[in-house]
């Protein structure tokens, strides 16, 4: 399994005014597509949210991203990280889920940070983990190279 991650056009203006403690993890379905220049949740989880994927354990609009910070790795580079999603399936599936999309959830237009495409059906049966765990660069990472 192949996972792509993709920021949109606007996130790096964005990530300067995020409220860390409002972004959310939202599964998507199979009809949910990325396109770069989507500004609200709606592009990506399409009009009243008809793309996500909740119940059964998951919440609905998203399980909240925890610990989530700025970190300094070298003189040039941050990283934005947090704790990896862990979800227990409770009363049924989890799934399944194509994607997901990061978004800040106390922006007026619940702004779209990042579209993850899982490149593949994911679930968690009854009773079973759902994960996703961030790579070791974190959610975004910036580097800056004086010219």
């Amino acid at each position: 399994m192949a996972v792509t991650v993709k920021l949109y056009n606007h996130a790096a203006a964005l990530l300067a005014s995020l409220d860390l403690g409002n972004l959310r993890f939202m599964l998507l379905n199979d009809d949910a597509s990325f396109d770069a220049t989507h500004t609200t949740l709606a592009g990506p989880a399409g009009a009243a949210n008809v793309n996500e994927v909740e119940g059964n354990g998951w919440t609905t609009g998203g399980e909240f991203l925890a610990n989530v910070a700025w970190a300094q790795v070298s003189t040039n580079d941050s990283i934005l990280d947090c704790d990896d999603i862990d979800v227990i399936a409770d009363g049924g599936v989890i799934g399944p889920a194509y994607a997901a999309v990061i978004y800040d959830d106390s922006h007026p237009n619940k702004a779209p940070i990042q579209f993850i495409d899982f490149g593949e059906a994911v679930s968690a049966g009854d009773t079973t983990q759902f994960k996703y765990v961030f790579p070791p660069n974190g959610v975004v990472r910036l580097d800056y190279t004086l010219p």
